[in-house]
C-alpha cells in the first residue's frame, strides 16, 4: 500500500472519530432519535477506514479480500445511517423501509461475495454508496418547504459537502475507467491518490461542520420560539393577575368571592414564577 493511501485512511479515521464524538455529545444533550442513527453512521464509517490498513499487514489473499469487502461494506452501512439521521431533519423517514433496505443490502453483499468474485461485492457497495449520496443531497432540496425552514445558513455547508462528494463521484468513475481498483490500495500514482482521497476527506469535514451548524441553528431558533411562547403566556398570566386585583378592589365582594380571587392570584403568581425559571434556563 502506498504511504499516501495509508496516511489518507488514517486521516479519514480520525476525522470520523471526531464526527462520532460530536454526534454522541449531541445525543446526550438532546436525546433526539436522529442522533442515534448519525452516531451509528460515524461508528461504521470510522471502522470502515481500518480494514484496508489491516489488509496491508496480512499475507493471506482470501483474508485480504474479506478485509477489502468489509471496508466497502462498513462505509456503505455508515452512509446509510448518516442518510437516515440527516433526512430526519427535513422529513419523516419510515423505520421499516430503512431497516428493510439495510437488511437487503447486507444479504446482497454477503451473497455477492460468496457466489461471485469479491470485486463484484465491492462494486455493489460502491454503487450503493453513490446512490445513497445522491438521495442524501437530492431529496431534501426537493422538499422545499421543510428544507428552507430548517437548513437556514447551513445551506453553505450543505452545498460544500455536495460539491466535494460530487467531485469524488466523478473521480471514482475516471479511476474505474482507467482500470484502477476500489480505494487505489495497490496504486502508486500520488496525483491520482490525492484526487481520490482529498474530496472525501474535505467532504467528511464539511459534513461535520454542516451537522454542527445545522443543530446549533435549529437550537437557537427553538430557543427564540420558546421565549416568544413563554413571553406570551407570561403576559396572559399578568393580565389575569391585574384583572383579579381590580375585582378585589371593587366594593360589594363577598368573603368567599374574595377568597376565590385570592386563590386565583396565588395560582397565577406560581405559574408566573415557573415561567420565569424556564425562561432563565434557555
Amino acid at each position: 500500500m502506498n504511504d499516501l493511501v495509508l496516511l489518507s485512511l488514517i486521516i479519514l479515521f480520525f476525522i470520523r472519530v471526531i464526527g462520532l464524538g460530536i454526534s454522541i455529545d449531541f445525543l446526550n444533550d438532546t436525546k433526539a432519535e436522529k442522533f442515534k442513527f448519525i452516531t451509528l453512521g460515524w461508528v461504521f464509517l470510522a471502522l470502515g477506514a481500518l480494514p484496508p490498513i489491516f489488509s496491508n499487514l496480512v499475507e493471506n489473499i482470501y483474508l485480504k479480500e474479506i478485509l477489502l469487502v468489509l471496508n466497502a461494506f462498513l462505509v456503505t452501512l455508515g452512509a446509510f445511517f448518516l442518510l437516515w439521521g440527516f433526512l430526519k431533519y427535513f422529513m419523516m423517514v419510515s423505520f421499516k423501509k430503512m431497516i428493510s433496505l439495510i437488511i437487503i443490502f447486507i444479504i446482497s453483499t454477503v451473497l455477492f461475495f460468496l457466489i461471485t468474485d469479491y470485486t463484484v461485492a465491492i462494486t455493489f457497495c460502491a454503487l450503493c454508496i453513490n446512490l445513497t449520496l445522491i438521495i442524501t443531497f437530492g431529496i431534501p432540496p426537493i422538499k422545499k418547504k421543510g428544507f428552507k425552514k430548517y437548513i437556514g445558513r447551513s445551506i453553505i455547508w450543505f452545498y460544500a459537502s455536495a460539491l466535494m462528494l460530487s467531485l469524488f463521484f466523478l473521480v471514482s468513475i475516471i479511476i474505474n475507467l482507467q482500470g484502477y481498483g476500489y480505494g487505489l490500495y495497490n496504486a502508486d500514482e500520488p496525483v491520482l491518490i490525492m484526487f481520490n482521497y482529498v474530496p472525501p476527506i474535505v467532504a467528511n469535514i464539511c459534513l461535520i461542520i454542516l451537522l454542527v451548524h445545522l443543530e446549533y441553528t435549529l437550537s437557537f431558533r427553538k430557543q427564540l420560539e420558546l421565549k416568544d411562547n413563554y413571553s406570551h403566556d407570561l403576559g396572559n398570566i399578568l393580565q389575569v393577575i391585574s384583572s383579579a386585583f381590580e375585582l378585589i378592589e371593587m366594593k360589594g365582594r363577598s368573603e368567599s368571592e374574595t377568597s376565590e380571587l385570592g386563590e386565583l392570584l396565588k395560582d397565577k403568581l406560581n405559574e408566573a414564577a415557573k415561567q420565569i425559571r424556564e425562561i432563565r434556563e434557555l
